[in-house]
C-alpha cells in the first residue's frame, strides 16, 4: 500500500455548518490505498461525508514519500497521520469577505458516520432468522444456524483442534486496522453459519451434500450451487434493509450518495439472486436435476482452504469481459464455486443453472486456457482470495506461511473489497502466484460438448 496525495476545490453544502463559516476551501488529503484511483475515490468520498461538494477536482492523485514531506510541516504531520488512521484530510479556505485563511481551518466535526451503530445493526439483522425454502411461506418454526460451508465435511478437515482462521468481525479489529482485513482463530461451530433456514428443512433438503462425500451427481452440484445462492441472497436481504435504515437517518441536505447507490446495487443484485434461486428451486420442486451444469476440480491433497461463493462472471481468466454488471436492466448470469469434501482429498466445484451458460461456459473456457499455460493452481488460488469472503484457512497452514505471503493475500482482499478501487480487467490473470502449491489431478464435468472426465 502507497500514500497518496490529493488536492481539491470545494464548497461548503448549503446549511452545512461550513456554510456559516465559508464561501470556500481547498481540501487536502493524505491517503493510503492500493492505486491512485482508490485514493482518489476515496478522497472524494470522506470531503463529501464531511458536507463539502467538490467543484475542481482536476489533479489526478500522486504517490508521495515521508521524505518528499519534510520541508512541508502540514505535509508530514498528516503524511504520518494517515500512516496511523488510512487517511488525513486539512481544509485551508477563505471566508465570505475575500480574506484567504492560510492555515488548516479549525472547523467543527461534521456528522461522522458511526461504525458502532452500524456493526451493531448489521449483527443484529444477521440473527434475524427466516426459512428461504421454497415451501416455507413464512410458517416455519425453528430457525437454525445454518452451517453454508461444512462443519463436520469441509471444516473439520482443515482444522485445528476444532478452531480456522476467518476474518475477523470484532469492531475493535476492524478500527486498528482502518477496516481492512485481519484474520483470527475462530471456532468451526461459529463458522460460515448464517440463519436462513428452519431445521427440518435444511436437513431434508441437504442430506445428499451433509450425508455422504461429492461424488459427483447433477443433485449434489445443484444442492451446493443452492446452499452458496441462498446464503448471499441471505446476506444482500440484510444489507438492503441496512441501507434503507442508514438513508432514513442521513440529513436531507447532505449530497452524500453513498448509501443510495449501496441501495440501488444491494436491490439490484437481490433482484437477480432471486431469479437465480427461483430457476433452481423450479429442479428441487420437480426433483430433476438436468438444468443444473458443472465443471469439478479433483486434488488428493489435504485442504488448506474451505470455501462458498458465487459471482456474476464479469472478466475471465484472460481478463475479457463477459457481461457488462454496470448494466442494471439486464438479467446477470451467475455462477457458484465451492470446495467440497470427497472419498480422496477434496474438489473444487464450479456449477452453475443452464440459463447462465452463455457467460459461465466462456468463463470455464478461459480457465482451461488458463491451466494449459500451467497456471491452475494458481488461477483457482487467486479466484477464492479475489471474490470470496466466505471462506476458513486451515490454521497449520497459515501459521506456516510466510509473511510476505501472508501480507499479499490480505493486500488481494483489501483491493477487491474495497468501495474505492476500480474492479481491473485483469484481476483474474495475475497475483498470488506460487502460495497455494495446489495440484488437480482430473476435470469432472457434465457440460455438453466437453469431456466428461480430463486430466488436469
Amino acid at each position: 500500500m502507497a500514500t497518496f496525495f490529493v488536492k481539491f476545490k470545494v464548497a461548503a453544502v448549503p446549511r452545512s455548518t461550513q456554510a456559516e463559516l465559508v464561501e470556500g476551501a481547498y481540501a487536502l488529503c493524505w491517503v493510503v490505498e492500493a492505486s491512485a484511483a482508490a485514493a482518489f475515490n476515496q478522497a472524494q468520498f470522506y470531503i463529501t461525508k464531511d458536507e463539502w461538494s467538490i467543484t475542481d477536482d482536476s489533479e489526478p492523485a500522486a504517490e508521495v514519500t515521508e521524505n518528499a514531506c519534510q520541508d512541508w510541516d502540514i505535509g508530514l504531520e498528516n503524511f504520518r497521520k494517515a500512516q496511523e488512521q488510512g487517511i488525513a484530510l486539512v481544509y485551508a479556505g477563505w471566508s465570505r469577505d475575500g480574506k484567504t485563511i492560510a492555515e488548516p481551518m479549525p472547523l467543527p466535526k461534521t456528522r461522522r458516520f458511526d461504525l458502532n451503530d452500524y456493526i451493531g445493526k448489521q449483527k443484529k439483522l444477521a440473527g434475524k432468522g427466516r426459512c428461504l425454502h421454497f415451501d416455507s411461506d413464512g410458517r416455519c418454526k425453528e430457525i437454525i444456524k445454518a452451517h453454508s460451508i461444512q462443519r463436520s465435511g469441509q471444516l473439520s478437515a482443515i482444522a485445528d483442534e476444532g478452531h480456522v482462521y476467518a476474518g475477523s468481525a470484532n469492531i475493535g479489529d476492524i478500527k486498528k486496522n482502518d477496516g481492512r482485513i485481519t484474520f483470527e482463530r475462530r471456532g468451526i461451530g461459529k463458522m460460515s453459519t448464517f440463519a436462513g433456514f428452519c431445521k427440518t428443512h435444511d436437513n431434508e433438503v441437504f442430506a445428499p451434500i451433509d450425508k455422504q462425500p461429492l461424488f459427483p451427481t447433477n443433485e449434489q452440484t445443484l444442492l451446493y450451487a443452492y446452499r452458496s445462492l441462498c446464503r448471499e441472497f441471505f446476506v444482500k436481504e440484510n444489507a438492503l434493509e441496512l441501507a434503507d435504515s442508514q438513508l432514513a437517518n442521513w440529513p436531507e441536505r447532505h449530497p452524500f450518495t453513498l448509501f443510495e447507490d449501496l441501495k440501488t446495487g444491494t436491490a439490484t443484485a437481490l433482484e437477480n439472486l432471486r431469479r437465480h434461486k427461483d430457476d433452481l428451486e423450479a429442479s428441487l420442486k420437480r426433483k430433476s436435476f438436468e438444468d443444473i451444469e458443472y465443471t469439478l476440480f479433483v486434488s488428493r491433497q489435504k485442504p488448506i482452504l474451505a470455501f462458498s461463493g458465487l459471482i456474476y462472471p464479469h472478466f475471465d481468466f484472460l481478463g475479457r469481459q463477459l457481461q457488462a454488471l454496470e448494466d442494471l436492466s439486464t438479467p446477470l448470469d451467475l455462477i457458484t464455486f465451492c470446495s467440497a469434501t470427497m472419498d480422496e482429498g477434496w474438489g473444487y466445484l464450479f456449477a452453475w443453472h443452464k440459463s447462465s451458460a452463455r457467460s459461465c461456459r466462456e468463463f470455464m473456457r478461459s480457465l482451461a486456457t488458463a491451466i494449459y499455460e500451467g497456471r491452475n493452481g494458481d488461477a483457482l488460488f487467486r479466484l477464492v482470495f479475489s471474490t470470496c469472503e466466505n471462506l476458513a484457512l486451515a490454521p497449520v497452514w497459515w501459521e506456516k506461511l510466510e509473511a510476505d505471503k501472508q501480507v499479499a493475500i490480505c493486500q488481494r482482499i483489501d483491493l477487491m473489497t474495497s468501495a474505492f478501487a476500480p474492479v481491473e480487467t485483469d484481476y483474474l490473470t495475475k497475483g498470488l502466484e506460487g502460495i497455494s502449491g495446489w495440484q488437480f489431478e482430473s476435470v469432472l464435468t457434465n457440460v455438453p460438448g466437453e469431456a466428461a472426465e480430463t486430466a488436469a
